[in-house]
């Protein structure tokens, strides 16, 4: 007998608002230019593809090379705008942020600080 899968639900708590209106696909293997560290939040580094454009990468999904570097896990940027309390699904989290699905389906990071775990 298979067991229920459990969902995670988290509620917004404090407004987000996506920080870029691009998101940046990377796959597993993509090589990257690695520049500055993110002061702010340590382990976050802005990375430019092979088109040129930029986006920050935590240390989780990057293989550092010299001044350059690797994707080693697929990784979307997309952030999602929310509102207080919208309900999410919980799908991983790194350093700081949450990936979550929203209820039309988006995934996306929202700042893990900004969420709560729903009481089910």
């Amino acid at each position: 007998m298979e067991m229920p899968m459990s969902r995670v639900v988290l509620t917004v708590v404090k407004p987000h608002r996506a920080s870029f209106d691009y998101s940046v696909v990377f796959s597993r293997g993509d090589r990257v230019e690695v520049g500055c560290e993110d002061p702010e939040m340590p382990g976050w580094y802005w990375c430019r593809d092979a088109q040129g454009v930029h986006s920050w990468v935590p240390e989780e999904y990057l293989e550092r090379r010299g001044d350059g570097g690797v994707i080693t896990e697929a990784y979307d940027t997309l952030e999602l705008t929310v509102e207080p309390g919208q309900l999410l699904e919980y799908v991983t989290e790194v350093k700081y942020w949450t990936l979550c699905r929203a209820g039309d389906g988006r995934v996306g990071w929202v700042p893990t600080a900004n969420l709560k775990k729903q009481q089910l």
